[in-house]
């Protein structure tokens, strides 16, 4: 037999099988009121927080992204074509494997609210930033100043010579007999330069005309021998020469650059066939102190001074003096400050250096 409740234990039963009562509706809505005002608040205050495009913090970030794509290719410029307060186009390394550098060029018009440019290889002309109130470039040239001595060369002249009318001698030219007359040429005191142009002496051909030799320039050793630097020789054929001694010319066109300290020997040296020629000197009675004649026996390995004798020669040659000094300045870049501002908010200005990293030349 099933069991009845009694009145209060219905009562209570049915009372925990109902939902809030109006009470608890009304304080649980007004919580829920304060959590959504205040999480709509903190979306706000976050809304806030975050920069649109058009604020200073929006546009100082813009600023400093276009300066950090700047100083990068620029660091790495290895010329500099053209620069300017509000431009500068450079060349950097090749990229794209053409072995041709690659240009690039910066620009602002200079006017408020233009845009800053970038332009690659003569391309498409492209706006880094669209606004941009204040765009400037300053540079950081190292001077280099070098003075260089200025000369003028003067009219073909005698340089040295040597000549005589007694104690006259023959001087073969053989395997085992070469000469070599060392000169040291009157130059004025203000000459920074000399040069020779000819050369003459006396020479004729011995008991035959098939002889060859050279003339040659060289420089000296201390002691006024040659020192088996040729600076430039001229052929001499026994066949080219007559009976009698005869005026035999030689020209020069590489021996310049000459230091007024120092002389030359002028060096006959046999090549061919027997007695290659003879030539006209003085073997006796030679004072002259910038003159020094020299023999070898072993085909010019060693040379032996032969006391106050010398051939019988003209140098010929120009002398450059010295003139008013030139000084040649050289420009590098060896860094750029970059200035930038793309609002019309003074406090957004953005500003940074780059050292460039090969120092290109420019102009002044």
């Amino acid at each position: 037999m099933i069991a009845r409740l009694r009145q209060p234990e219905y009562a209570a039963a049915h009372m925990a099988k109902q939902g809030f009562t109006l009470v608890e509706l009304v304080v649980s809505m007004a919580v829920m009121a304060v959590i959504i005002v205040a999480m709509g608040s903190s979306i706000l205050i976050a809304s806030r927080a975050m920069p649109d495009a058009r604020s200073p913090t929006a546009t100082r970030i813009a600023a400093a992204e276009a300066l950090e794509q700047i100083v990068t290719e620029l660091q790495y410029a290895v010329s500099v074509n053209q620069r300017s307060a509000n431009m500068i186009e450079f060349c950097v390394a090749d990229r794209n494997g053409d072995e041709v550098p690659e240009t690039i060029r910066y620009a602002w018009s200079g006017t408020a609210a233009t845009p800053l440019t970038r332009q690659y290889n003569g391309g498409t002309v492209v706006n880094i930033l669209t606004d941009v109130r204040q765009f400037s470039l300053t540079y950081n040239l190292k001077t280099i100043s070098i003075e260089t001595p200025q000369g003028t060369e003067g009219a073909e002249t005698i340089l040295a010579s040597y000549s005589a009318t007694s104690n006259l001698a023959d001087y073969p030219i053989g395997s085992s007999e070469w000469y070599a007359q060392y000169f040291f040429p009157t130059l004025p005191a203000n000459t920074i330069a000399w040069k020779v142009t000819r050369v003459t002496f006396n020479a004729k051909y011995d008991a035959t005309t098939d002889g060859e030799a050279r003339v040659q320039l060289q420089l000296p050793t201390l002691g006024k021998r040659p020192s088996g630097i040729v600076l430039q020789e001229n052929v001499l054929l026994e066949s080219a020469l007559r009976k009698n001694y005869a005026l035999q010319e030689f020209t020069f066109s590489s021996v310049s650059g000459l230091s007024p300290l120092q002389g030359l020997c002028l060096v006959a040296k046999w090549v061919a066939n027997g007695i290659a020629c003879k030539i006209q000197g003085r073997n006796a009675n030679v004072t002259e102190t910038n003159l020094s004649l020299a023999k070898s026996t072993d085909s010019g390995a060693s040379w032996s001074t032969l006391a106050s004798q010398s051939l019988l020669f003209t140098v010929y040659g120009t002398v450059t003096t010295a003139g008013t000094p030139q000084t040649q300045t050289t420009y590098y870049l060896e860094g750029v400050d970059v200035t930038l501002r793309a609002s019309s908010d003074t406090q957004s200005i953005v500003q940074t250096g780059v050292r460039l990293l090969n120092r290109p030349e420019v102009g002044p």
